[in-house]
C-alpha cells in the first residue's frame, strides 16, 4: 500500500505525509429510558471550569449496557481501521473513565485541552444545538516557533478545524489531540458523554526492547 498521498502539478509533487484520524458513528434513536438515566445523573452535576460535569466519572461501568456495547463495537472498528490491530494480538482496548458534560446556553463551552493517560478518547452527543461543534487544534501549526499569517488556507497551514456535531453521534479521536468547544449560542443545553480508552495487555516488542505489560484495569 502506498501511504503517500500525492498531489501532482505541472512542475512539482505535493505529498501529505501524515493524517490525524477522526471517526464518526451514528447510534440511532436515544430512548426515553436512556434520557431519564442521563437526567438522573445530571441532577447531581457539579460546576466545572466553564461548564458542568457529573460527579460520577465511571458512568458506563454502571448504566446503559446497550450504549456501552455500541461504543465498544465502535472502538473495535477504530482500532482495526486506524490503529491496525485485531483482537488476535491480545490487546484489549478498554474504556477507563466516562462522564457527562452539560453546557447551558450562553456558557463558555469547554476550554482547550487534551486527555492524558489515555490512547483514544470519545464523545457521544446526547443533546445539541443546530450550530454546535467541536474544534480541533493543529499543533503542528500552533506550536511552531515562527507564526505566519497565511492568506490561503489548506490542510498544511490551518491552525484549527471545526467539526459540526449531531445528536446521537459518537466521535473517536487520539487522546493527545487538543480540542475545545466554543461558547454555546443556541437556545438549549449541550449535553455529551465523554470517555477515555486505554490498551491493556502486552504492548510493544520484546526484541526491540519496547515490551510493556499492562494488567487489566478492572
Amino acid at each position: 500500500m502506498n501511504l503517500f498521498q500525492e498531489n501532482e502539478k505541472e512542475n512539482y509533487k505535493l505529498y501529505q505525509l501524515f493524517s490525524i484520524p477522526l471517526m464518526s458513528f451514528n447510534y440511532g434513536e436515544i430512548s426515553n429510558y436512556e434520557f431519564n438515566i442521563f437526567d438522573r445523573y445530571l441532577k447531581r452535576a457539579k460546576e466545572n471550569k466553564f461548564n458542568y460535569v457529573t460527579n460520577e466519572n465511571y458512568f458506563l461501568d454502571k448504566e446503559l449496557p446497550s450504549l456501552r456495547k455500541f461504543i465498544e463495537n465502535s472502538i473495535d472498528t477504530y482500532v482495526s481501521e486506524v490503529v491496525g490491530l485485531d483482537k488476535s494480538q491480545g490487546i484489549n482496548f478498554q474504556i477507563t473513565q466516562s462522564w457527562i458534560n452539560i453546557s447551558p446556553p450562553g456558557c463558555f463551552g469547554h476550554h482547550e485541552h487534551s486527555h492524558p493517560n489515555s490512547y483514544i478518547s470519545g464523545v457521544f452527543y446526547i443533546k445539541v444545538n443546530d450550530n454546535d461543534n467541536i474544534i480541533f487544534k493543529n499543533e503542528f501549526v500552533s506550536k511552531r516557533d515562527i507564526r505566519l499569517e497565511s492568506q490561503n488556507f489548506n490542510f498544511f497551514n490551518t491552525g484549527q478545524l471545526s467539526y459540526p456535531v449531531k445528536k446521537a453521534e459518537l466521535i473517536l479521536f487520539p487522546s493527545n489531540l487538543v480540542h475545545q468547544v466554543d461558547p454555546i449560542d443556541g437556545g438549549s443545553d449541550r449535553i455529551s458523554l465523554s470517555f477515555n480508552v486505554f490498551p491493556f495487555g502486552l504492548l510493544g516488542c520484546r526484541e526491540q526492547l519496547s515490551e510493556l505489560r499492562i494488567l487489566e484495569d478492572k
